[in-house]
């Protein structure tokens, strides 16, 4: 399958100011060098604990929020980022032609019209629809919106395609004059949907859609997302803390730890045998639904370092039983440990010891 999207060495941080004058002191380094593709039709799932990074992650990957460091590379064909990757690593790193293919190609380095333009290409859901939809906007404004910015229609054609959306999302055409307080929480997030994906995106970001809302409705916005794909050919970064949710819709799944990827796979491959020791404490608290089967619980001691002046080496290794010397003191990469044809990438020393 094409790569839709590669971020290579991608960092986000967020300054610490203090003093009377409001000088940074220290980063809060939110993503910390990630470098991952997903596949064009795919569905990439990206789990991990609270404040991880997940959030922050999708949100710098469709430019709503500027990196600090790193290459995000939307829709490119294979050979340009080849290229781009082979200047960066030879002695013409400041050479004119990487500055072009850069500026041409690569999304970190957009601004103005052309970040605004390419939006109408990456969409995001957040995560509760009663924050992220403006109360005093009736739903046809809101949903049309997107129209009207990016100048794709106007008039009677965008009320038209407003209609038209809503409908394909359970909604019906006599709720266009209603505020968003006066729909359910699964109606307001659909209404959510119905705004990302009406300019007909290639990509989208859904930020935790499911976790504001109950069970029952959450298994039907799962299928929504599923059929949503399939009709308009959609690729979806899914960023979740529910495991379950992440299992049922994914296609491949990366493991995320204070700012970094510590595990990424296949979901069938991930659930299965997972590898990396964090991961694995993290699928052994999923619940079983089956009373008579007794899983062994991994628990994880310490508390979560902080992103502000994280640990050395592994950032994992103060929690793991099973660090070693050379986990304190340095980092390890991603590892592919899979079969042939069968990706499964680990950055783990302990793994890496043993394949060697």
């Amino acid at each position: 399958m094409e790569t839709l999207i590669e971020v290579v060495g991608l960092k986000k941080y967020y300054p610490i100011t203090g003093g009377v004058f409001k000088k940074k002191i220290a980063d809060v380094k939110a993503v910390d060098g990630i470098s991952l593709s997903i596949l064009k039709r795919e569905c990439f799932g990206l789990v991990g604990e609270s404040g991880c990074g997940k959030t922050t992650f999708g949100k710098t990957v469709i430019r709503l929020l500027k990196p600090n460091v790193g290459n995000i590379f939307f829709d490119v064909p294979s050979d340009v980022r080849e290229e781009i990757k082979r200047l960066e690593n030879s002695n013409n790193s400041n050479s004119s032609r990487l500055k072009k293919l850069r500026k041409q190609y690569d999304l970190s380095t957009f601004k103005g019209r052309r970040l605004k333009k390419l939006r109408r290409r990456m969409q995001i859901v957040y995560q509760d629809p009663s924050t992220s939809l403006n109360p005093r906007m009736l739903v046809k404004d809101l949903v049309g919106e997107p129209l009207k910015v990016q100048g794709l229609a106007k008039g009677r054609e965008l009320r038209e395609r407003v209609v038209e959306m809503l409908e394909k999302l359970g909604l019906a055409e006599n709720q266009l004059y209603r505020y968003p307080h006066e729909f359910s929480g699964g109606q307001r997030q659909r209404i959510a949907i119905a705004r990302a994906i009406i300019t007909q995106p290639t990509f989208v970001v859904l930020d935790e859609p499911t976790s504001s809302v109950d069970v029952s409705v959450r298994a039907e916005l799962l299928k929504e997302f599923q059929r949503l794909q399939k009709e308009f050919d959609l690729t979806y970064l899914f960023v979740s803390h529910d495991l379950s949710v992440v299992e049922c819709i994914s296609d491949r799944v990366a493991v995320m730890y204070l700012g970094k990827i510590v595990e990424v796979a296949r979901t069938t491959e991930l659930f299965r045998n997972p590898l990396h020791p964090y991961t694995i404490a993290l699928f052994s608290a999923i619940p079983v639904p089956d009373p008579t089967i007794r899983r062994k619980r991994v628990l994880l001691t310490g508390e979560v370092p902080s992103p502000v002046n994280p640990p050395k080496g592994c950032r994992f290794h103060p929690r793991c039983s099973m660090a070693m010397d050379v986990c304190r003191k340095e980092e390890p990469e991603l590892v592919d440990v899979g079969s042939e044809g069968n990706e499964h990438l680990v950055a783990c020393h302990l793994l890496k010891s043993r394949l060697l």
